[in-house]
């Protein structure tokens, strides 16, 4: 038979196999007898390129080969046990075969045909074999042999979508799964990538099997373990006669050793993959080796759909874990917290949130440095989260940092508010025992104020406030009593709550707006605004900055107002700018906790580019503080904005207390002197000395300086004799709307015009 003509007459890429049939009903060597042109092409010229040296690409598809006719088919192709299955079926058996197979590493699924033969040369059987890509939706959906196995999995798999219990889901999928295959047992294990461990996910057994295990075997780990290897040349591993045993035997002892010991006689295996990376295994054992190809099918759709899962599944447990958990000590954080009181006040459950403030914790940043602080914060956290962990109080506590030296407990499960207290005392008593850090000792005390749901409050939030306003009160009368409950007596005003929930409102309704309040240099030239945030209530009251802004940055909503005003703002400066051609500059207020966010800088990019403001004509305000609360991560946000053209000023420079070290590390482009020192300015000579000194500070490391609060005529005239660059304050002009801004700008431009 000329088998080049035959391959030749398939439209599809095609080779024609033979397969040496033994007396024993085994076989023999497998070749690649001839191939058409589509077939060889991509043996002798690689479909896919830059494969070499790519990590986990079998080598044998790394380099291009000559074809030469009737080679052994390891030659062309990597050994595998499935190929060979398929080949001998059709070639041997004359059975006609339709399936799938995925290729991970390479990231490509292929439709298979395998078609007998009717010619046999003594003992060499023959069969025409076809393998082209295709698309994922397409799998399942046209093979007429395999329609039933893909239906059935499809319909199973799509379980994997319909509920929030992962665990659930995944029991009940293995165990439809194994019904499909008709097996004795299927399991599904997972590869902890970490610590290089692994744990059985799922696993159905028939009751009347006698299968064992493999999590029962104490060499459990080495076992799996030993799977990586093996797979990196066989994505598939079957198992259903003596000349698979042998294979197995040959290539991994171990595994064949613990198989034979758990009572397996046939096996389907299929490591998980997604986008490259391990996840776990899956596999079926112990079924009639007549459905071998039918189970394989079964086995190699369900892997595409649970690696799916179990990869989203990772990654969203990832994540909220880190969304859930504080970076520097490792217990639950405000959010996880929030959520949790939320969850309670759901069930109604009566529980008890504590507010916990370390004492006197800012010296110990300000004396020994903030690594020896967070180590303070790490050690309280440790000797907490034990007593919650070993259950030591009686009660159900729940520990959370809430951010700087500020801790919650919340409590459940007592039987008074006197279990209550004794709680507490405990988390109290734990801070008396000696705290060494770098051989420096230290007598740690906490403040703590709590409140009762729902006895003292009903809303998550409010608990939060009542608990925090009796720890305040705490702090506040300094006695050697250090727990108070909230009475209402606390809120010396409920003004602060009324001014919190307008500011809420606000920043839900987009309400927040700001003013624009000019700047000049010392000839009285424009030289720009800084946008500064305003607040009015649903009745159109104006709230004072000075009210909303110390309960913005004490309730967590700052960096939210910061986006308002700077959003706004520089859409109207952008615009402003693009119409007038004018050489301004918009200054904007950062708060630490909106510069400390991840997407800080993105926001700030993606708002330029919204808005057409350039980014030379930006200025972003930081106080000085935040080179000492967050130095180094400070430091990467401001060198990427420094160098993307934005201005950096430094905010109420001299209130801080930060050393010429950190200024001189950091790329500023201006000082600002806070009013308070231009207020006093003029009351003595050691005053303006203060102030000029501030200033030649700033022009010695190449800032220029800028001079808040300017409101009387001799202050002028003092900033001028002593070299100030720029001044801003009443004196020159208030803040503004923006129509008046704009009729500053275009009369100022027009007074420069020859």
């Amino acid at each position: 038979m000329n088998f080049l003509n035959l391959a030749n007459s398939f439209h599809a890429p095609t080779c024609i196999i033979s397969v040496e049939k033994k007396p024993d009903g085994g076989y023999g060597e497998i070749r690649l007898v001839a191939g058409n042109k589509k077939y060889i092409e991509p043996i002798e010229h690689p479909l896919i390129p830059n494969l070499c040296n790519l990590p986990g690409i079998p080598e044998i598809f790394q380099k291009p080969k000559n074809f030469v006719p009737n080679s052994l088919y390891e030659t062309y192709l990597p050994k595998d046990i499935g190929f060979e299955n398929i080949c001998y079926r059709a070639a041997v058996d004359k059975i006609p075969i339709h399936t799938y197979v995925h290729l991970n590493d390479l990231g490509l699924w292929f439709d298979i045909f395998c078609v007998p033969l009717d010619y046999e040369n003594d003992n060499l059987c023959y069969c025409a074999y076809t393998a082209q890509p295709t698309a994922q939706s397409d799998i399942g959906t046209t093979s007429s042999q395999s329609e039933t196995a893909s239906e059935d999995v499809i319909k199973t798999c799509i379980k994997l979508h319909s509920t929030e219990n992962f665990q659930h889901t995944m029991e009940d999928v293995i165990k439809d799964i194994r019904h499909i295959c008709r097996a004795d047992c299927c399991t599904i294990i997972v590869v902890n990538q970490e610590n290089g461990t692994f744990a059985t996910l799922a696993t159905s057994i028939n009751e009347n099997c006698n299968v064992k295990s493999i999590s029962h075997y104490e060499n459990f780990n080495e076992i799996v373990d030993s799977w990586r290897d093996m797979i990196v040349t066989n994505d598939c591993i079957i198992i259903k006669d003596k000349k698979d045993w042998d294979y197995i035997h040959k290539i991994n002892n171990l595994w064949y050793q613990n198989l034979n010991d758990a009572g397996v006689t046939s096996l389907v295996f299929f490591p998980l993959r997604y986008n490259n990376e391990l996840l776990g295994y899956i596999w079926a054992t112990n079924f009639d080796i007549t459905n071998t190809m039918r189970i394989k099918e079964t086995l190699e759709l369900t892997t595409f759909f649970i690696s799916s899962k179990l990869s989203s599944y990772k990654m969203m447990e990832h994540l909220k874990h880190l969304s859930y958990t504080d970076q520097l000590t490792g217990i639950p954080n405000r959010f996880a917290c929030s959520e949790l009181i939320s969850g309670l006040i759901k069930c109604g459950e009566s529980f008890s949130v504590v507010s916990i403030d370390i004492n006197g914790f800012k010296s110990i940043n300000d004396t020994l440095g903030f690594d020896t602080g967070n180590k303070v914060l790490i050690e309280i956290a440790s000797r907490w989260k034990t007593i919650v962990d070993a259950n030591l109080s009686g009660t159900k506590d729940y520990i959370a940092r809430m951010g700087g030296d500020e801790f919650a407990l919340v409590i459940r499960d007592y039987r008074s508010t006197g279990e209550i207290l004794k709680t507490i005392k405990q988390y109290e008593s734990v801070l008396g025992n000696r705290l060494t850090i770098d051989n420096c000792d230290f007598y740690i005390t906490a403040s703590f104020g709590y409140s009762i749901f729902p006895d003292d409050a009903q809303t998550s939030d409010n608990l939060i406030t009542y608990a925090n306003a009796s720890m305040c009160e705490v702090k506040r009368i300094n006695s050697s009593n250090h727990i108070m409950r909230f009475s209402p007596s606390f809120l010396k005003a409920e003004h602060t709550i009324e001014i919190e929930h307008k500011l809420i409102n606000a920043l839900n309704n987009d309400t927040i707006y700001y003013h624009l309040q000019p700047q000049f240099d010392l000839s009285h030239k424009l030289r720009g605004f800084e946008a500064l945030a305003r607040l009015k209530d649903d009745d159109g009251n104006v709230v004072s900055p000075g009210e909303f802004i110390p309960v913005a940055e004490k309730i967590g909503l700052v960096d939210r107002v910061d986006s308002a005003v700077f959003r706004k703002s520089a859409m109207f400066v952008g615009d402003l700018i693009r119409r007038t051609g004018a050489d301004i500059t918009l200054s904007v207020n950062v708060s630490v906790r909106h510069l400390m966010k991840n997407d800080f800088v993105d926001e700030i990019m993606q708002t330029l580019v919204k808005s057409g403001l350039p980014a030379e004509r930006l200025e972003i305000e930081i106080t000085e503080s935040i080179m000492i609360d967050s130095a180094e991560k400070a430091l990467r946000c401001i060198d990427m904005l420094h160098e993307n053209g934005i201005k950096i000023a430094i905010d109420d420079f001299g209130t801080g207390y930060s050393s010429l070290s950190y200024l001189n590390n950091f790329p500023a482009n201006l000082l600002k002197i806070d009013k308070s020192f231009i207020d006093k300015m003029n009351t003595s000579d050691s005053s303006k000395q203060y102030v000029a000194a501030i200033i030649s500070i700033g022009h010695i490391m190449g800032f220029d300086v800028i001079s808040e609060g300017v409101e009387e005529e001799e202050q002028l005239e003092t900033l001028k004799e002593i070299g100030c660059d720029f001044i801003q304050g009443f004196i020159w002009g208030k803040p503004l709307s923006t129509d008046e801004a704009e009729k500053m700008l275009i009369d100022s431009m027009d007074q420069q015009q020859p």
